[in-house]
């Protein structure tokens, strides 16, 4: 995703810049005018149908008690310190509050522009994420945003996971990284992506992942809301987009069983909450794949 496009009219035409600051990428552009419909853009994102049928296919859960596996490096005392040195200091309430607040700062600090795609597997632990995008502008993709803001709410007491979204492509699979934490104010795990400073709420509640999935199939998405202050890089987000844009990363969600410092969301470190139908498929790879929420979402 780029971090900036500036356009300009000129006669029939529009003319501009695309830059990505996290690698020196600056272009020209030119691009034709197709439409004198105010607002044109908003018109061409809707939640695609196909995407939502696809969900409603591949549903079947269980929502049975079971084993607690997560196990949680929390109050990381030397991740804590150094995050507060980078700014990322609030007061501590331990509640959802402070979680808001600690999610804004990451998005103030750090932006999103998708180009590194491998760099998680050279630096593992938050400490090393954030001095991966210092060195690239303060600039990084959706995964290492996530795995920042999960590092930090670690740090800060909080049980919290980075998630991957997949679509059901197994040919060119489409992922989105994000992060939940459990709020014990509010018992209950809360989906944020730091990407977008975003939350998404459903008659005033914050969703999971799951109750958000849960949402688009009972054709809920038009009462689903985000925060006021969600941003990409600084910039209006639309939810309509965002929605079409989650609405085919809903498929699979793969989290760690063992959230910490030097543990990496990959190989026997990873649970993978599927649909029923998909149980004895090996995508996405995990080493436990249940459709069973409550172990999926189960903390101590």
């Amino acid at each position: 995703m780029p971090s900036n496009i500036h356009l300009e009219k000129n006669n029939d035409q529009w003319q501009g810049t695309f830059e990505m600051k996290s690698i020196s990428l600056k272009l020209d552009l030119t691009i034709k005018q197709i439409s004198d419909e105010p607002d044109f853009a908003e018109h061409t994102y809707i939640i695609p149908q196909i995407n939502i049928e696809k969900l409603r296919q591949h549903n079947e859960y269980i929502n049975e008690p079971c084993k607690e596996i997560f196990k949680y490096e929390l109050d990381n005392q030397k991740v804590f310190n150094y995050v507060k040195e980078k700014g990322i200091d609030v007061e501590n309430h331990h509640n959802f509050s402070t979680v808001c607040a600690l999610q804004k700062k990451v998005a103030e600090l750090y932006h999103h522009d998708g180009a590194n795609y491998s760099h998680d597997k050279e630096n593992i632990g938050t400490i090393a994420q954030i001095e991966f995008a210092q060195k690239q502008n303060n600039y990084t993709n959706c995964r290492g945003m996530a795995m920042i803001l999960s590092g930090v709410l670690r740090a800060y007491g909080f049980q919290a996971n980075v998630v991957e979204c997949h679509s059901d492509d197994v040919n060119s699979p489409k992922i989105h990284v994000v992060c939940e934490v459990f709020c014990e104010d509010l018992n209950k795990t809360v989906l944020l992506d730091p990407s977008n400073n975003l939350i998404y709420y459903l008659n005033s509640q914050p969703l999971s992942l799951i109750e958000l999935r849960e949402a688009i199939i009972n054709d809920q998405s038009e009462k689903i809301t985000i925060n006021e202050d969600s941003s990409h890089n600084g910039e209006d987000v639309s939810i309509i987009q965002l929605l079409a844009y989650m609405s085919k990363n809903l498929m699979f969600l793969v989290k760690g069983i063992k959230s910490d410092e030097t543990h990496e969301l990959r190989d026997d470190n990873r649970i993978c909450l599927v649909p029923a139908d998909y149980l004895d498929k090996d995508y996405p790879k995990a080493s436990l794949r249940t459709n069973n929420i409550q172990e999926f979402y189960i903390t101590k």
